[in-house]
């Protein structure tokens, strides 16, 4: 049985071009510690990231900025814009905390935090 993608609706390639799942992701999850670099490194050809969507609210102003930015870079996205962003800042607090984050013990909740 085929499983649904994570994001909203699925794509109408997935019935000529079938998503291919990796190895044992539902048996073992990957370390923290395994780097782009160190995937890299192993034989064979370089494999394609699995991405996955996330929905963020942010402040409209914020946003009007941000699609300038991308408007004025050529080649950039809001997506590689967003990932470089983001891959900073864990990279930034990693650093300050000595070390990475452990990994949760159960997924994020939705919606607005309780006071």
């Amino acid at each position: 049985m085929a499983r649904r993608r994570k994001t909203i609706g699925n794509s109408p390639l997935d019935t000529v071009v079938p998503r291919r799942e990796p190895e044992s992701s539902s048996t073992q999850p990957m370390s923290p510690s395994t780097t782009e670099e160190q995937q890299a490194s192993q034989e064979g050809p370089p494999q394609r990231v699995i991405k996955e969507r996330l929905t963020v609210h942010m402040p409209v102003e914020l946003i009007d900025r941000v699609k300038n930015i991308v408007y004025w870079t050529p080649g950039l996205t809001l997506a590689r814009l967003a990932e470089e962003a983001l891959t900073k800042e864990v990279e930034k607090r990693e650093k300050e905390r000595g070390e990475p984050f452990p990994r949760r013990t159960e997924e994020l909740r939705g919606g607005r935090p309780l006071k």
